[in-house]
C-alpha cells in the first residue's frame, strides 16, 4: 500500500493524533523522523524515531500536559530543532491543549520575542529541554508557567491512553508571525487547516511513495512546522532535521545529507540557495548527486532570478536541473502555501517595465532592456482561490494591474488570537473581519495578505507588501524594487542585507539605504555610495537622500530571517544602527 494513502487524515475525525497512533500500530518500527546532530560531532550523529517511540513517548507527555493544564490552555513550545520538539508539538495535540512554537533556548536573550507572544496568548505551560529549565524560569512573564521537560518524562508504552478528540475548527496552534511590518501576532490554524495544507502540499508538489526531504528550517517558522513537521507525520514519507544553525556554519551538511539520503522535495528560502553557492567550493561539491530533486522549493523571501542561475551553474556538474527549481508563495495566515510553479518546470523569469510597475501596471518587456526589472513568477494556486485586487476600492484588479493579493481557501487560518478574545491588540481591522473574512464581489471569506502583486501568463508575481510604499516625487516606488537594483547593481552589497525606507526631511519623503558589505570589501565606502546612488537613479529616476553600511550580522531581521524594514527605519533616526565607514548618519558609528 502507497505510503502516502495508508491513513487517510482529513481534520474530520481525531486529527494528526490519530494518524500517528494508528501508524505506530501498524508498523511501529518505521523510522518517522531522523535527526542529524553536528553539535558534539562535525560528521553529524543520526538519531532515528520510530513512529513507535514517538507514540509512546508522546503519549507520556501527553499526560504530563493533563496533569498541569486544562484542554485549550496554550503551552509555549521552546524546544530547539529536534525530537523533543516534534514530541512535544504532537503532545499538545494528544491533550488537547495549543501549542505555540516559539524561538529555541539558545535565543532565550531575545526576550522581546518570546516573552510578548508567551503574555499575548496567556502561556500557561512551557515546554523546554532540562537543560534549558532556569533559561525558561527567567523569562519575564505576566504570569507564572508551569515547565515540562519531554527528556524527563519516561514512556510508558502500554500506559491506558484516550486523546482527547479534535473538533475539525478547533485551534491546533498558534502561529506567530514574524512582525516584518509589525508586532507579532498569533495566528490561530486549527485541525482542518493543518490536514487541507497538507493534502495541497503533496498535490501540488507532486509527492507520492519515493519521496523524501531533508530540511534545515526552524521549527517554529511555518515553513520548519508545516512541510517539516505536519506534512511528513501526516503523509508518511521519510524526513532528515538538521538544524538551522548546523546549516548556516556549514551549508555543505544539508548538501550532503541530500546526497546521502537521495533527496527528491526540499524547500529553502532564497537566501540559503546563495549560502550553498558562496559557501561551498567547486572541490568540496565533487562526488554529489543532486539528480534525485524534482523539487527544490523556494519561498519565505523574494525569490531572486540571479539566485537561481547561480545555484543551477553551479550544481549542474551535481546532476542538479534547472527544472527543479520551484519558486513557491506562502504565509502563516494561509497555513503555510498559496501558489506554487508546477513541479519539473521551468520557473518564469520575465522583465517587466519599472516605469510601468511603478504606475501600477505590468508590462513585460524585452530581457535585457535598462528599463526592466527582472522578476520570478510563484506559480498558479495551489487549492484555493487567488484574486488581485484594487486595495482601496476593493474591487477586483483588471489583467495586467497590480493590486493586493486576496486568498480564499479552506487553509486559511481562523484569525488571529488577539482578535479571537476580542481584545484591544488585535490587528487593524481584524475585529470587523477586514484581514480573515473580506468581501470580494459580495462574496465573504477572503484573506487580505498585506502583499502586492499581479498574475501574468497564470503565475503570480509578487512586487512587495502594500506597507512598504514609498511615495516620493508623487510615484509610488516598492522598497524590494530598490533593494533589488542595489543589489544587482553594486557587487560588494551582501545580497539579502539591503534595506530600502523612506524618510521625512521636513520637507519632502526621501529614501535611505542601509546595506551590509560583502567580507573581505576593502572599496572607498564614498565610492560605494556614490555606486548606490548611481545605480537606483538610473533604474528609479530618484535620488538616494542617504547611504549607511552596517556591521555585519546588524540589519534588522525576524527570527525568521525577513527584513525588518520599519525597525531599520526607527533605529535609523533614533541613532541605533552600527555603521562602518565614514561619513554615516545619523546613524552611530561601530566602536
Amino acid at each position: 500500500m502507497s505510503v502516502l494513502s495508508e491513513t487517510t487524515w482529513t481534520g474530520q475525525a481525531d486529527g494528526l493524533p490519530a494518524v500517528v497512533r494508528r501508524r505506530a500500530e501498524a508498523d511501529p518500527g518505521r523510522t518517522a523522523m531522523t535527526f542529524v546532530d553536528y553539535s558534539a560531532d562535525p560528521r553529524g550523529v543520526a538519531r532515528e524515531l520510530t513512529c513507535g517511540e514517538l507514540d509512546a513517548r508522546v503519549r507520556a507527555v501527553g499526560a504530563r500536559l493533563r496533569e498541569v493544564a486544562r484542554p485549550g490552555a496554550r503551552a509555549a513550545l521552546l524546544c530547539p530543532t529536534g525530537v523533543d520538539f516534534v514530541v512535544g508539538f504532537v503532545a499538545c495535540l494528544y491533550a488537547g491543549l495549543v501549542a505555540v512554537p516559539l524561538t529555541a533556548p539558545s535565543s532565550y536573550r531575545h526576550h522581546d520575542r518570546v516573552a510578548p507572544a508567551m503574555d499575548d496568548c496567556g502561556c500557561e505551560v512551557a515546554i523546554a529541554p532540562s537543560a534549558s529549565r532556569d533559561a525558561v524560569a527567567g523569562i519575564p512573564l505576566s504570569q507564572p508557567v508551569r515547565i515540562v521537560c519531554p527528556d524527563e518524562v519516561e514512556p510508558e508504552p502500554h500506559a491506558p491512553w484516550e486523546p482527547v478528540r479534535a473538533r475539525p475548527g478547533a485551534t491546533a496552534y498558534l502561529q506567530y508571525t514574524s512582525g516584518s511590518t509589525r508586532r507579532p501576532a498569533g495566528v490561530r490554524v486549527t485541525h482542518r487547516n493543518m490536514a487541507v495544507a497538507a493534502a495541497q502540499l503533496v498535490t501540488a508538489l507532486r509527492f507520492d511513495e519515493r519521496s523524501t526531504t531533508v530540511s534545515w528550517s526552524p521549527f517554529f517558522h511555518d515553513m520548519g512546522l508545516v512541510f517539516g513537521v505536519v506534512l511528513p507525520l501526516a503523509r508518511g514519507f521519510p524526513i532528515v532535521h538538521l538544524s538551522p544553525l548546523a546549516f548556516v556554519r556549514e551549508p555543505l551538511r544539508w548538501l550532503r545529507l541530500l546526497h546521502d539520503h537521495e533527496a527528491t522535495h526540499v524547500l529553502c528560502p532564497n537566501f540559503g540557495f546563495d549560502m550553498c553557492v558562496d559557501r561551498v567550493p567547486a572541490e568540496e561539491r565533487a562526488g554529489l548527486d543532486l539528480s534525485r530533486l524534482v523539487f527544490a522549493g523556494n519561498g519565505a523571501e523574494p525569490v531572486r532570478a540571479r539566485s537561481l542561475a547561480r545555484f543551477t551553474e553551479a550544481f549542474a556538474e551535481c546532476g542538479f536541473r534547472s527544472s527543479a527549481h520551484t519558486p513557491v508563495y506562502g504565509l502563516a495566515e494561509a497555513t503555510l502555501l498559496v501558489t506554487a510553479v508546477p513541479v519539473e518546470r521551468e520557473p518564469p523569469v520575465f522583465s517587466f517595465d519599472r516605469a510601468e510597475l511603478t504606475a501600477g501596471r505590468a508590462r513585460r518587456i524585452a530581457d535585457g532592456d535598462p528599463g526592466g526589472m527582472i522578476m520570478v513568477g510563484c506559480g498558479a494556486p495551489a487549492g484555493q482561490d487567488v484574486r488581485i485586487v484594487d486595495p482601496e476600492t476593493r474591487l477586483a484588479a483588471g489583467p495586467g494591474e497590480v493590486g493586493e493579493i486576496w486568498v480564499r481557501g479552506a487553509n486559511v487560518c481562523a484569525g488571529y488570537w488577539a482578535g479571537y478574545r476580542g481584545g484591544d491588540e488585535s490587528p487593524a481591522g481584524n475585529r470587523a473581519g477586514e484581514i480573515f473574512d473580506a468581501v470580494l464581489d459580495g462574496e465573504p471569506g477572503w484573506l487580505r495578505t498585506g502583499d502586492l502583486g499581479f498574475f501574468h501568463d497564470d503565475s503570480l508575481f509578487i512586487a512587495g507588501r502594500r506597507k512598504d510604499v514609498m511615495v516620493v516625487d508623487g510615484r509610488n516606488h516598492h522598497a524590494i524594487d530598490i533593494e533589488s537594483t542595489v543589489e544587482e547593481g553594486v557587487a560588494a552589497v551582501r545580497p539579502g542585507n539591503v534595506v530600502a525606507f523612506s524618510v521625512d526631511t521636513g520637507e519632502e519623503e526621501r529614501v535611505v539605504v542601509a546595506a551590509e558589505l560583502q567580507p573581505g570589501t576593502d572599496a572607498d565606502p564614498g565610492r560605494l555610495r556614490a555606486a548606490v546612488r548611481r545605480s537606483v537613479a538610473a533604474h528609479h529616476d530618484i535620488h538616494v537622500h542617504d547611504v549607511v553600511f552596517l556591521r555585519r550580522g546588524t540589519v534588522p531581521k525576524t527570527s525568521s530571517g525577513k527584513l525588518q524594514r520599519r525597525a531599520c527605519r526607527d533605529r535609523y533616526l533614533d541613532g541605533t544602527l552600527i555603521v562602518v565607514g565614514e561619513g554615516a548618519r545619523p546613524a552611530r558609528s561601530a566602536e
